[in-house]
């Protein structure tokens, strides 16, 4: 069993040098100079057009400038001014992850012209985002990498293959969770949405999968990661989902996977995105659509994500002694809904709500993959579904950082409804004993239904050269299950 009891933890005013990975994103900006010396009194601009956001900070006598409480929606600028000793450095592109501690390090060149028949030429400007912040070993992808990486079904997980230390899990069931990290079971990766949980609380893996088009970037923590984490002794894979900002921005797809058409030949079986087997006749369908903008400018944004997934597989039922061969045609169906409003009530104080829901059905349609003895009646399906509706708040004062973070998700994890639950299990033998058919309810049952309310309250106190860290955080899970090898004698889980 995988965090099925109640957690509540309580860390409070600790001393830490560097800043640790916590949820609210605080940036460190390092003022250096060509002797890599600190510079003192400059002033750090920090800017995000795409959320009107614009905030400056002189550097302190470790020539540090801290920006607290930002918002992980678009990217960041951090820049100096020219000034009589040192030339302006700008870095753009900065983008940030939830549960990050990041860093800017900016090298200002001395002030040093020559003019050379009338042109002017300048020391090149000098910046590194080195995590210098902490020893977290971590690794991540961009959005702009999700989307130009080859990924199966538009599956997150499918691409963290890539990362370091991270291979693919082999489980006692089909849908076992398919990462692992570090080596160690799947069953133990902790997931996390945004900093907050997503995991399915009976056998371990996602509640809900994060499509590609709803993730601005996906990180995986590997070694040496902050205690707040909690939860496991493994890896976290933790998803920054995606805001809107003040520029409309939308895109739409489909992917079509024809089957015997185009498929190559393969000794290898092959297996959708549930972990189950399929023939070389698999197709799949899929389609979805993105958009995200602001409903007034600086101030409200949302951003909205749908896609849906079909798979068409074929089984071969084959009953010589009945005169019986003929394909079977199962569906799979996949829908992931998403959305986010990012609310700025003020420069100090901001708020977001997210809603995920899904939707995945799994048919068994009787057959097998090179033949068998189940006919269609006793078809089942596997229901797979989740929700799950957050708020963050964060309040940004002079010294001290608040967030506080409340979180309901659901989960059903029906594995057998059978398409006939009324009917008896029945299976027909030859003289010799052997099956040639079999007919009605698949003969077992499980169905899980889980609930679990998140609650959070974190703040950063920062005086002088230290930072004090304090969180109360409360998770209670609720699950309710049957399960039996035959319907009619169903128990409840334990």
């Amino acid at each position: 069993m995988k965090k099925t009891s109640s957690l509540f933890l309580l860390f409070l005013a600790f001393f830490l040098p560097t800043l640790s990975a916590w949820a609210q994103v605080d940036l460190v900006v390092s003022v250096l100079d060509n002797a890599h010396k600190p510079v003192v009194g400059l002033p750090v601009h920090l800017d995000n057009a795409a959320i009107g956001y614009s905030a400056e900070h002189p550097t302190d006598a470790q020539g540090k400038a801290r920006f607290q409480g930002l918002s992980t929606a678009g990217s960041y600028a951090v820049s100096t001014t020219v000034t009589e000793q040192y030339q302006a450095v700008r870095e753009a592109g900065i983008t940030l992850r939830a549960n990050s501690s990041p860093s800017v390090t900016l090298v200002l060149p001395q002030v040093s012209t020559q003019a050379l028949a009338g042109v002017v030429v300048r020391a090149p400007n000098n910046a590194t985002t080195i995590n210098t912040q902490n020893a977290e070993v971590a690794s991540q992808l961009s959005a702009r990498e999700l989307r130009e990486i080859p990924i199966e079904a538009r599956d997150i997980t499918r691409a963290l293959y890539r990362l370091p230390n991270v291979t693919l899990a082999t489980g006692f069931f089909s849908e076992a969770p398919n990462v692992s990290i570090n080596g160690a079971n799947g069953l133990y990766t902790n997931y996390l949405i945004d900093g907050l949980d997503n995991n399915e609380n009976f056998l371990g893996g996602q509640r809900f999968a994060i499509p590609v088009g709803f993730a601005q970037n996906v990180s995986v923590l590997t070694n040496n990661f902050s205690t707040e984490f909690g939860n496991s002794a493994n890896g976290i894979v933790n998803v920054t989902t995606k805001s809107g900002s003040n520029n409309l921005t939308a895109e739409a797809f489909y992917l079509t996977r024809p089957g015997p058409a185009i498929d190559g030949k393969t000794d290898f079986p092959q297996r959708d995105l549930s972990g189950n087997q399929v023939q070389n006749g698999f197709q799949r369908q899929q389609f979805g659509f993105g958009v995200g903008g602001a409903l007034v400018k600086d101030k409200t944004f949302f951003y909205l994500n749908a896609e849906q997934t079909f798979d068409i597989k074929d089984n071969a039922l084959t009953s010589p002694e009945l005169g019986v061969a003929a394909t079977v045609r199962g569906h799979n169906r996949f829908t992931y809904l998403s959305g986010k409003i990012d609310q700025h009530w003020s420069e100090r104080f901001r708020s977001s709500l997210r809603a995920n829901v899904g939707y995945v059905n799994i048919e068994r349609q009787g057959g097998g993959l090179d033949g068998g003895v189940a006919f269609p009646s006793t078809g089942n399906q596997q229901d797979r579904n989740s929700v799950a509706i957050a708020s963050q708040n964060v309040y940004v004062g002079r010294r001290i950082t608040s967030e506080t973070d409340l979180q309901y998700a659901s989960f059903r994890w029906n594995y057998a409804a059978a398409f006939n639950p009324s009917s008896p299990d029945v299976t027909v033998l030859d003289p010799a004993g052997q099956a040639v058919a079999v007919l009605g309810n698949p003969g077992y049952l499980f169905d899980s239904h889980q609930k679990t309310w998140q609650a959070q309250q974190k703040f950063t106190l920062v005086s002088g050269r230290s930072t004090f860290k304090g969180a109360l955080a409360s998770s209670v899970p609720s699950t309710r299950c049957l399960a039996a090898a035959t319907p009619t004698a169903a128990t409840p889980c334990r």
